[in-house]
C-alpha cells in the first residue's frame, strides 16, 4: 500500500463512521448558535404581525419583504431600503455572509430584524428618526471583549459556483475560502502567502521581487507544462492574464474563493481547466461616528548573503470609506518598494482599488476599479560570477542573465467593471456583469525555457499587452417542489473579447558571404543585438480573439439534506486567424449532509471537464516567442476531466476537517520543446542556437489527496493542511520530441505540500505563526545547464530531447516560517510586528538558481480615524 493511501485511510474510516452515526438526527437537536434555519422554505408561516406594538417609531414601520437564499448583509440592506431607514452595523459582530431566507407580509420592522438577527449577539436600537443601529445586546456588552460571531461554514453565502450567490451547503465541490481580514492580521501581501497552506492542493512558489509573473507549482497537479494556473476573477470580472496577479492588498479584500479542479468550467468556461479563483473586494459600510479612514505604514529590513547590507522594504496604504448601508464607496491606495537584495535586484509598486455599492429594495449595484503598476530590475544571477555563464543563465531572480544589467521590467494592470443584480420577485434573480481588464508589459523576461534560445535575450523580452472585455448575463430561478423539496435553475450567457498586442524584436542580421567559415556565419546570424542596434526589426502584432458560452445548471434539494447538481456549458472560441473551436463542458455532482447534535457531516462528489485553448495571454507573456505563439493556433487544446470526492466534518465550533480525493486526466498539455540543427556546433561561448517549437505532450494523470483541519480551543486556533499529489505522464502524443517519457513525473510539481498555523488572541493583541513547505519534486538543474551551455565545446544537440534528462535533479524543498504580532496601543491605533523567511533560506525552490530575499523583519503602525 502506498504511503498516501496509508496516510488517509484512518481519515476515510472516520468519515464513514461519522456518516453511520449521523444517519438519524438526534431528537430535540437544535441548530448551532448563529446558524440559519435548516430549511429555507417560503411556505412556512411567517411570524405573526405585531402592528408595531412596543417598538419605537423607526422600528414600528410596517414592511413586506420576501427573499430566498441571500446573505444576511444583503437581507439587512434591502430590508432597510424597503423601510426607508438607515441601518448601521459592524462586520465584526455579525455573520454577514450567513444564508437567510425572509418572508414577511405587513410586519413591524423591529419584528423582521429580530427574526433576522436570531442567534446573534446584537439587537436593533433607534439612534435617530431614520437611523437604526445594530448594537451589542446588554449581556454581550457586559462581557469584557466578546469574540466576533463566526460564520457557520455550510450556511456561508459564496459567489463562486453560482452567478447570483448561494450557500456553500449544497456545493458538491471542495471550495476554499480565505478571509481578507485574516490576511490583514497576518500581514500577507503576496499570492504565495495567500494560498500556500490556506488552500490545500494549490501551491504558488515564493516569488522574487525581481520577477513579475506568478509561478504555480501545482493546482491539483499539472494542467499545462510550466503554466498551470486557475482562471482568475475580480468581483466577477475575468482577469486578462492570471499570471500577473502576484500581489494583493488585504485591507481591500473581503475574501478569496477558490475552486480546485475542472468542475468550475461548467459555469466559467475555457481556461478554468485547473480551477477558478474569485477575488471579492471589500465593500465596507461605515458606521456613524466610526473611523472612515485607515492609514498604515510598515518598514522592514531584508537580510541577504549577496549584498553587503540589508535591503530596506516599505509599504504604505490609505483606505477611505464613505456613505451608508444603502449607498457606499471606498478607495484604497497602496505603494511600496524592496531595495537591492542582490546587486541590481529591486522592485517598486503602486496600487489602487476602488469600490462602490448601491442597494435598493429589489436591486444591488456594485462597481469595481483596480490599478496596479510595478517596476523591477533585471539583474544577472549572483550565483554565476563569470561573464560567459552569465550570458547563458536564466536567472530565477526573474531575469535572463543575457539582459544588460540595469535594465528594467515593468507591468501596468487595470480592472474596471460593474455588476447589477435585479430581484423582481423572491423567485427570480437576474445578474448582469460588464467589465474590462487589461495590462501592458515592458521588458518582462522569459524564464521558462531550460536552455535560452538565441532570441531569448533582452530583445525577446515581453512587450505589449492585452485588454479583455467581458459581458455576462445570468438568471437564477428558485422553485418549491412541496415543503420538503426545491430546485434552482441557472441560465447564463457570456461573451468576452480579447485584443492582444505583441511587440517582438527579431535579429535581422544576415549571414555574410565573407564570413570566415560557415559556422562563423551561422553564429553571426544568430547573435543577439543590443537594444539600439539598427539591424533589429521590431514586429508589432495585434491579435483579436473571442470566447462565448451558454450554460445551464440545475440544483435539486430534498429535505435540505440531499443535493444533486447537473449542468453543462457550450463553449465557442475564435482566434485571430478566424479558426473556431467548440467544446461541451459538463458538471455532475451530489452531496449529503447529516447532523446530530453539534456534529455535522457532509459527503460530496463531483465530475467535471475543462479546456484551455492553445493561445492565451498567459502563454504569450511567459514565453515571448511570436512564431511559436502563431504556431500554437494549430495545436490541440489542453483538456482535463476527472472526479473528486470527500467529506467535511464539523464538531460545533471546535473542530473542522475536510478530506478530498481527486483523480483527473489531462490531455494535450503544451510544452515548449527545443530543437537544434546542423549549425549547433559553433565553437563559441555565445547563447546556443537552439530554437523552440510548441508540441502537445500527451496524456497526464493527476491524482492525490487534500486535507485541511482546524481546531479551536478558547483563544487558541490551530489550522493545518496537507496535499499529496502524483502528477505523471501516462502516454506521449505522436510526433512529440521532448524530454518526457511515459511514467515520468511532471517537472516542477511537488509531491507534498503542507502547512501549520497557530493563532492566539489575547486581551488587545493577537499573534500567529505559520510554517509551510513544498517537498519532493523534479526540475532542471539550471546551474549545471548554464555552465554547460557556456563551454567552448558547446553542442546544442546535447540539450534537446532525451539528452536534457541528464540535467534533471530532485529537490527536497525548504521550510518557510513567518510570524505576525498585532497589539492595540489605543483606540484606533495598532502596532504590527512581522517576520518573514525567518529561517533565512534564500535558495532551494523552485530550482537551484532562484534567489529570494533573506530573513525580513518589519514594524508597522495602523491608525483609524
Amino acid at each position: 500500500m502506498s504511503p498516501a493511501r496509508r496516510a488517509v485511510r484512518p481519515l476515510a474510516a472516520l468519515g464513514v463512521a461519522a456518516g453511520l452515526a449521523l444517519s438519524r438526527p438526534a431528537a430535540g437537536a437544535t441548530p448551532a448558535q448563529g446558524a440559519a434555519p435548516a430549511a429555507c422554505a417560503t411556505d412556512d408561516p411567517p411570524p405573526a404581525a405585531s402592528a408595531g406594538q412596543g417598538w419605537p417609531a423607526a422600528l414600528a414601520r410596517t414592511i413586506s419583504f420576501h427573499a430566498r437564499e441571500i446573505s444576511l448583509r444583503d437581507a439587512l440592506d434591502r430590508l432597510a431600503a424597503v423601510a426607508g431607514i438607515r441601518l448601521s452595523y459592524s462586520a465584526e459582530l455579525l455573520p454577514l455572509g450567513r444564508r437567510v431566507c425572509v418572508s414577511h407580509d405587513s410586519v413591524a420592522l423591529g419584528d423582521a430584524l429580530t427574526e433576522l438577527l436570531r442567534g446573534t449577539a446584537v439587537v436593533p436600537v433607534v439612534a435617530g428618526s431614520d437611523l437604526v443601529v445594530l448594537a451589542p445586546a446588554p449581556a454581550a456588552a457586559a462581557a469584557a471583549e466578546p469574540p466576533p460571531q463566526s460564520v457557520v461554514v455550510l450556511d456561508r453565502v459564496v459567489v463562486t459556483g453560482s452567478p447570483a450567490g448561494a450557500a456553500q451547503r449544497p456545493l458538491a465541490v471542495a471550495l476554499g475560502v480565505v478571509d481578507g481580514r485574516e490576511l490583514e492580521r497576518q500581514a500577507a501581501g503576496t499570492l504565495a502567502q495567500t494560498f500556500d497552506g490556506a488552500v490545500p492542493g494549490v501551491w504558488v512558489w515564493e516569488q522574487s521581487p525581481a520577477s513579475l509573473l506568478a509561478q504555480y507549482g501545482s493546482v491539483r497537479g499539472a494542467s499545462s507544462f510550466g503554466l498551470s494556473y486557475p482562471k482568475v476573477y475580480i468581483d466577477g470580472i475575468e482577469v486578462a492574464n492570471p499570471l500577473l496577479v502576484t500581489q494583493i492588498a488585504p485591507e481591500a479584500i473581503e475574501r478569496v474563493e477558490v475552486i480546485r479542479g475542472p468542475q468550475g468550467a461548467a459555469l466559467y468556461g475555457a481556461d478554468a481547466i485547473s480551477g477558478v479563483t474569485n477575488i471579492v473586494t471589500r465593500h465596507d459600510t461605515p458606521d456613524p461616528g466610526a473611523p472612515r479612514a485607515r492609514i498604515q505604514s510598515r518598514f522592514g529590513l531584508a537580510n541577504s548573503a549577496f549584498v553587503p547590507r540589508s535591503a530596506l522594504s516599505q509599504d504604505h496604504s490609505l483606505a477611505l470609506s464613505v456613505g451608508s448601508n444603502a449607498s457606499s464607496a471606498g478607495l484604497t491606495v497602496d505603494f511600496g518598494s524592496v531595495g537591492e537584495f542582490i546587486p541590481g535586484g529591486y522592485a517598486r509598486h503602486v496600487a489602487a482599488s476602488g469600490s462602490a455599492r448601491q442597494v435598493r429594495s429589489r436591486s444591488i449595484l456594485t462597481g469595481t476599479l483596480r490599478f496596479f503598476a510595478e517596476r523591477a530590475g533585471a539583474p544577472p544571477s549572483p550565483l554565476l560570477p563569470d561573464a560567459a555563464s552569465q550570458g547563458m543563465a536564466l536567472g530565477a531572480t526573474g531575469a535572463s542573465a543575457s539582459t544588460p544589467t540595469g535594465s528594467d521590467q515593468s507591468v501596468v494592470q487595470y480592472t474596471l467593471g460593474m455588476q447589477a443584480a435585479f430581484m423582481p420577485t423572491d423567485r427570480w434573480t437576474h445578474t448582469f456583469v460588464a467589465g474590462v481588464d487589461g495590462y501592458t508589459l515592458g521588458g518582462v523576461l522569459d524564464t521558462g525555457a531550460p536552455v535560452p534560445s538565441p532570441v531569448d535575450s533582452a530583445l525577446r523580452a515581453a512587450r505589449g499587452g492585452a485588454d479583455r472585455a467581458t459581458f455576462r448575463f445570468s438568471t437564477v430561478g428558485r422553485f418549491d417542489l412541496g415543503r420538503r423539496a426545491s430546485a434552482t435553475l441557472t441560465l447564463a450567457a457570456e461573451q468576452s473579447v480579447l485584443r492582444q498586442r505583441t511587440r517582438d524584436a527579431l535579429d535581422a542580421a544576415p549571414a555574410t558571404a565573407d564570413a570566415p567559415d560557415g559556422e562563423a556565419a551561422a553564429a553571426a546570424a544568430w547573435r543577439p543585438r543590443d537594444r539600439g542596434d539598427a539591424d533589429v526589426a521590431a514586429i508589432r502584432y495585434v491579435d483579436w480573439r473571442s470566447n462565448s458560452g451558454l450554460s445551464a445548471q440545475t440544483n435539486l434539494t430534498l429535505l435540505d439534506r440531499f443535493f444533486l447538481t447537473a449542468g453543462a456549458r457550450l463553449e465557442r472560441g475564435e482566434d485571430g486567424l478566424g479558426l473556431s473551436r467548440f467544446a461541451t463542458l459538463p458538471l455532475l455532482g451530489g452531496a449529503w449532509i447529516g447532523e446530530r447534535g453539534p456534529v455535522t457531516l457532509k459527503l460530496r462528489a463531483a465530475y467535471g471537464k475543462g479546456i484551455r485553448w492553445p493561445q492565451t495571454p498567459a502563454r504569450a507573456s511567459a514565453w515571448n516567442d511570436l512564431r511559436a505563439l502563431l504556431q500554437s493556433a494549430y495545436l490541440a487544446p489542453e483538456e482535463q476531466a476527472g472526479v473528486e470526492g470527500g467529506f467535511d466534518l464539523m464538531v460545533g465550533r471546535t473542530l473542522r476537517l475536510e478530506v478530498t480525493r481527486f483523480d483527473q486526466t489531462a490531455s494535450g498539455l503544451i510544452q515548449r520543446v527545443g530543437t537544434a540543427g546542423d549549425t549547433a556546433r559553433v565553437g563559441r561561448p555565445d547563447p546556443a542556437p537552439i530554437d523552440y517549437v510548441l508540441q502537445n505532450v500527451g496524456r497526464i494523470s493527476n491524482r492525490g489527496w487534500e486535507m485541511q483541519g482546524t481546531v479551536e480551543r478558547g483563544r487558541l486556533a490551530l489550522t493545518g493542511s496537507l496535499a499529496l499529489v502524483d502528477s505523471r505522464v501516462q502516454r506521449l502524443a505522436d510526433g512529440y520530441t521532448g524530454d518526457l517519457r511515459p511514467g515520468d513525473r511532471m517537472l516542477g510539481v511537488p509531491a507534498r505540500t503542507m502547512s501549520l498555523t497557530a493563532n492566539w488572541s489575547g486581551s488587545g493583541w493577537n499573534g500567529s505563526v505559520t510554517a509551510y513547505r513544498a517537498a519532493d519534486w523534479i526540475n532542471y538543474d539550471r546551474l549545471a545547464l548554464a555552465r554547460a551551455c557556456a563551454g567552448v565545446d558547446y553542442d546544442g544537440r546535447d540539450f534537446v530531447g532525451t539528452n536534457l534528462r541528464d540535467y534533471w535533479r530532485e529537490y527536497a524543498g525548504i521550510t518557510h516560517l513567518r510570524a505576525t504580532w498585532n497589539r492595540e496601543l489605543s483606540r484606533g491605533l495598532t502596532l504590527t510586528v512581522a517576520g518573514d523567511n525567518l529561517l533565512n533560506r534564500q535558495r532551494g525552490e523552485p530550482d537551484d538558481i532562484t534567489v529570494l530575499p533573506g530573513r525580513t523583519l518589519s514594524v508597522g503602525l495602523r491608525a483609524a480615524f
